[in-house]
Order: C-alpha cells, then structure tokens, then sequence
C-alpha cells in the first residue's frame, strides 16, 4: 500500500536507465527505507519496518525480487494494494523493493542481488510471434473451452484478473518454471493470490482468491466453480477465517492441456514477455 508522494519520486540517478540493479546496495536500500518510511509504514498499511499494521507483516518472509516487484508496481487486483506502475517510476518502486527484500529472512547477496529490472519500455510496434506462441495464444483465451488460462488470468486487455499477471511472471521464469507452474501450481504460490477459507455458519465453507474486504465483507473467486464466481459473504455469517497455503488454479491440468498445448502456452508467455527467440 503505497501512498503517491513528491519524495517517492527522487531515485539516485545512477539507478535511471539501469538493466539491472544490485537490490544489496546500501545507497538503494537507504533510499528505499526513506520512501518507505514515508509511504508505506503508515498504520493502515504495513507498519513500521514492515512489521504489519492493517496491511500484512513484510518483515522475516521469504521473497523473490520479482515477484515483490510485481507486487508492488501491479497491486493486488480487489484489495487495497494498488498498482503503481504508470503513477512512480519503476526505479522508485525497486528501491522499495531493495528495501523490503533486506528485512526478509535471506536477503539477496553477491551475484543472487543483481537483478534483471526489465525497465525497458513495451516495443512500440506489435510483437511478431512464433506459430507455437500463436498457437499458445489460442489456447489461452479458446471460448470453446470452458477450462482455459484466459478465465483467472489477463494479457493485456484480454482475459481476467483474477489471478498474477503471467506475462510479467515470465519474465524472471524459465520455460520449465512456467510449464511447472502450470501443471503443479501448489509448488510455488505467488503472494497475496493464496486462497482463504471461510466457515460459515450455515455450515457451507467457501473457498477462493481473496478479491475485496471491507468492514463488513468478506468478497472471494470461489475456487469451486470455472469460471470461479464473484462471492460476497458478509462478515457477521462467518465463524472461521484462514489462509489455505494452496493455489486456487486446478491441479489437474495436464487432463486439459497436452505436453505439447503447455509449450506452446509457455512459448506465448515468453514471447510476450520478450523472452522468446
């Protein structure tokens, strides 16, 4: 949750134009720590160093850069956390993100710290894609299958956020990764799209993609049903609330998708991605 400021705004400028960035390096971390301070820490978000207010805890977790990146700079879709990519420079939000990785419990050292930034603007012109990324696209949006990547996920103006952006995920995921995460996606959760369970009491248990919660409800993806429906539960109908540290996507979909459809998904990710060949 990160507020819009002037002081947000100033970066070192020998971070400007960078391809990749030391998230170890005193001067980024400092500069991150005076924009969290200012920004972050307040007590309707994360607290002072990250130690949770209304907002969750940052301190003494396990990141991964990008992903902390992604994050912020794309919000979580529903809650509170906006995105702020287009609103501060992408340089100011890695500094940020140095700062928040150096309070987690492992922080990135010596070459694990310099990280690819992907600060490089889109390609103006459309991207040509391969005939196995073209065809990976088809499968990702085709209507005529009711499973389908396009329901829970966006690229671009196309499909539904209700789960990470995959084409920024790409770009700090192998090809084996990807097709990973697609066929076991409880083996790596991306953070904030773990699934919350909720006990009511008429005895139905809800489970799903936190997507808005408010003083009086409670709104989740209910991961039983695709496309996963908009539920609205209010907070006086439940008994029991907790986090499931289990992905909300399906588990079994190599009985949707063949070897060869997961490739060419993949191909299409990284390709957009500007990963590709």
């Amino acid at each position: 949750m990160i507020r819009a400021t002037a002081g947000l705004l100033l970066v070192s400028s020998a971070w400007l134009n960078a391809e990749a960035i030391d998230v170890s390096d005193p001067g980024l971390i400092a500069d991150g720590a005076k924009h969290f301070a200012q920004s972050c820490a307040v007590g309707y978000c994360h607290g002072s160093e990250g130690a949770a207010a209304r907002g969750p805890a940052l301190r003494s977790r396990a990141w991964d850069p990008h992903d902390l990146f992604r994050i912020t700079a794309e919000g979580l879709p529903g809650t509170s956390m906006p995105g702020w990519r287009g609103v501060i420079p992408d340089t100011a939000i890695w500094a940020v993100t140095a700062y928040v990785l150096s309070l987690s419990t492992d922080p990135p050292s010596g070459p694990d710290a310099m990280i690819t930034t992907g600060l490089a603007e889109e390609p103006t012109a459309p991207r040509t894609l391969s005939a196995d990324a073209v065809r990976g696209r088809d499968l990702f949006f085709d209507l005529t299958r009711q499973r389908r990547c396009g329901v829970c996920h966006r690229i671009g103006a196309l499909g539904t956020a209700i789960g990470p952006n995959l084409a920024l995920a790409a770009r700090s995921r192998s090809a084996e990764d990807l097709s990973l995460d697609i066929l076991d996606p409880n083996r790596s959760i991306a953070f904030g799209f773990e699934q919350v369970e909720l006990r009511l009491r008429s005895g139905e248990t809800v489970r799903g993609v936190l997507a808005e919660e408010t003083e009086v409800w409670i709104r989740v993806h209910d991961s039983a049903a695709v496309p996963p429906p908009l539920r609205s539960v209010r907070k006086a109908d439940i008994l029991d609330q907790a986090v499931v540290e289990r992905s909300g996507m399906p588990d079994d979909l190599d009985d949707t998708y063949s070897p060869g459809e997961v490739a060419q998904i993949v191909a299409y990710l990284r390709e957009v991605a500007g990963e590709g060949s």
